[in-house]
């Protein structure tokens, strides 16, 4: 189930890289990122989730 959930997320992490869009939790909700307006942090979310993913596939 785990091997899913990564390869999902994987696939997720491609698309908004494509997108230039990625949705982030930001307090109680969510948030959309931009590259254009916020490329750091879009990055770092990007980063993060490539790191779930990894996760996901390998340790569980």
């Amino acid at each position: 189930m785990f091997k899913v959930l990564g390869i999902l997320l994987a696939g997720y992490v491609l698309y908004a890289i494509i997108r230039g869009e990625v949705v982030a939790k930001a307090g109680p909700g969510a948030r959309l990122v931009a590259k254009r307006e916020s490329t750091r942090y879009f990055w770092i979310v990007i980063a993060i989730y490539s790191g779930l993913s990894l996760a996901l596939l390998t340790v569980f």
